[in-house]
């Protein structure tokens, strides 16, 4: 790190020689970014350290939008973490709870969790009243349309959607109930449903959802989007035309690398890239938005199309597009990352907690929060121990 002149500096933070990959604005490339307050002043060729207070060389590291995990658990569910710590380090400046809490339990969540984090925090309103606190999401008579609709007609600033998931009774109501929250308040679905006896596939689950709603888990060994040789299931393919959207939610059993192997093979990519983060799906699977990103690499997919889908399409998805890219003026919120090379074996679930081996990894080295670093894994915006000054005598 280098610093200059506090007098002559134009910039706050200048990220120096990286490869600039956004999406939002069609950049892969070797550009320098500046960054001046919370906020992107310049994406350019060659800016001059002597412009910035601070600079950090990051060559030969990706340096892209903070990532978006669109599924994710910090209130609720008993395993569930806390944002900061397991967010920023890994790149992660912009997460959402799915399903939580609900109409009731919301308010808590928004005190407790969201208004004291530095992760920039969003939800999805469970459906159910008390979101997955208690006995979760079993509760019909707690499953208001009226109730949740009035709650994300409240809070739009924090409340993007509706989530639906885990019902162990007949019938499609509690997806009927989400879907009319959502259609009333302009939001989308996002549905988690393995299939169970009366429900023996997603094919009707599918039918249930608009242009625009999403299923998670979508490469789950227990909801498999692959017949047994191996081939995507059509239904799946028509509901992609008709605009159903599909995340990963990797999680601690979600994830089987034969059915994102396969599907990915034959034209069946996610639309958003998503860990479902929770203790167990990190102790296991180390269950990251890198981790997950390292993943669909190792299966074929290429790096800037996973950025995409790591951050603006979350950002579009969201309704929140000052969000996922490094335009000029945008929020400098970015994830520098390395790729690393070695021999490294990744950990899928669902099917046995299975091995693939790679010779890449994406591992986070530094992550921009509002313009202040808030993680920085080998000191490249620090001052190197030597400037440290004397003691004061009159101090000892």
């Amino acid at each position: 790190m280098t610093t200059a002149n506090a007098a002559t500096h134009k910039y706050d933070l200048l990220l120096k020689g990286g490869r600039v990959i956004d999406p939002a604005n069609n950049v892969d490339g070797l550009f320098d970014v500046a960054i001046v307050g919370r906020h992107i002043a310049l994406v350019a060729k060659d800016i001059s350290p002597q412009e910035s207070r601070r600079t950090a060389d990051v060559s030969g590291l990706v340096v892209a939008p903070g990532l978006i995990d669109l599924h994710a658990h910090f209130y609720g569910y008993a395993a569930a973490v806390l944002p900061d710590a397991h967010c920023l380090p890994e790149g992660t400046t912009t997460a959402v709870d799915v399903g939580g809490s609900g109409h009731l339990t919301f308010d808590d969540f928004d005190r407790t969790i969201i208004s004291r984090s530095k992760t920039n925090v969003f939800a999805l309103l469970n459906i159910a009243g008390e979101g997955m606190v208690g006995l979760p999401e079993q509760d019909m008579e707690g499953m208001s349309v009226d109730l949740t609709s009035a709650k994300i007609a409240q809070r739009p600033d924090r409340i993007v959607g509706v989530k639906v998931a885990h019902y162990q009774g007949p019938g499609w109501q509690p997806l009927d109930r989400g879907v009319q929250a959502a259609e009333n308040t302009g939001v989308f679905v996002m549905v988690d449903q393995a299939p169970i006896k009366s429900r023996p596939n997603n094919e009707m689950l599918l039918e249930h959802l608009r242009p625009g709603d999403m299923t998670t888990h979508c490469y789950g060994f227990d909801k498999p989007m692959i017949d047994s040789n191996d081939k995507v299931k059509p239904y799946f393919f028509e509901a992609r035309d008709r605009g159903v959207k599909f995340d990963v939610g990797h999680g601690a059993g979600s994830f089987s690398f034969r059915i994102a192997k396969a599907a990915i093979e034959q034209g069946f990519p996610p639309d958003t890239v998503s860990t479902d983060m929770h203790t167990a799906s990190i102790l296991i699977n180390q269950g990251t938005m890198p981790e997950t990103m390292t993943k669909l690499l190792a299966l074929g997919m290429e790096l800037p199309d996973i950025i995409a889908r790591s951050t603006w399409i979350p950002a579009q998805t969201l309704g929140h597009t000052e969000l996922g890219n490094i335009g000029q003026t945008a929020f400098a919120d970015i994830a520098v990352l390395e790729m690393a090379e070695g021999d490294f074996g990744l950990t899928d679930n669902g099917s046995g907690n299975r091995a693939f081996r790679t010779n890449q990894r994406i591992v986070c080295q530094m992550t921009i929060k509002d313009g202040q670093v808030v993680w920085d894994k080998n000191a490249r915006s620090r001052d190197d121990w030597t400037n440290t000054p004397p003691t004061n005598p009159l101090t000892v």
